[in-house]
């Protein structure tokens, strides 16, 4: 049975220290890593300022993984995340992607579910090392496949954005216009 997930409050020290206040322990970033895939919420405050640093750890877990493991990430998907900051559409990127990785969860939970319901269930451990081995030797392709969706459903947004921005500026124009109908620019 599945413990219910805890929120886990953890000390950030100025020496990059991290302290567990529900065990009364240090610990490292691979320990925080093990409570989020465990379930947990994690915050990490910095001692000194009380200042919510959960973001910043929460990216350097990312940025651990991403050099030591199979990248997610691949340097293109990076590099559009990058020219999206200081664009007027910085805003609608988070829950796109938000709702992006909720879908792929989503089809994950379906997936496990139908695979418990076709599989008897004294077979399913060996069903499951089948299903690492297939994903271990298929997933670049995989993760190919799902960067490709990513870009595809990215690229349409921005067209969709850039079509709006036409349509509103064209309708701005044409509203100017009216309103200047009247009135005689050469003349005062």
């Amino acid at each position: 049975m599945k413990k219910p997930s805890e929120t886990r409050i953890i000390k950030k020290y100025q020496n990059r220290r991290l302290y567990d206040t529900a065990t009364s322990t240090y610990i490292v970033l691979e320990d925080i890593k093990q409570m989020i895939i465990d379930g947990d919420t994690v915050i990490v405050t910095d001692v000194k300022t009380g200042i919510d640093v959960t973001r910043s750890v929460l990216l350097q877990i990312i940025l651990d993984e991403e050099a030591n493991r199979t990248p997610i990430f691949s340097n293109d998907f990076l590099v559009q995340i990058i020219r999206f900051y200081g664009k007027s559409f910085q805003s609608a990127i988070s829950p796109f992607l938000e709702q992006s990785i909720d879908l792929l969860r989503q089809t994950q939970k379906r997936f496990y579910t139908q695979l418990k319901a076709t599989y008897p269930k004294e077979s399913l451990p060996s069903s499951m090392e089948l299903w690492k081995t297939f994903l271990h030797d298929h997933g670049p392709q995989l993760q190919q496949n799902i960067f490709d969706y990513i870009s595809n459903s990215t690229s349409n947004f921005l067209q969709m954005q850039e079509q709006v921005h036409e349509q509103f500026s064209t309708q701005a124009e044409k509203f100017i216009n009216m309103m200047q109908f009247p009135f005689n620019k050469g003349s005062k």
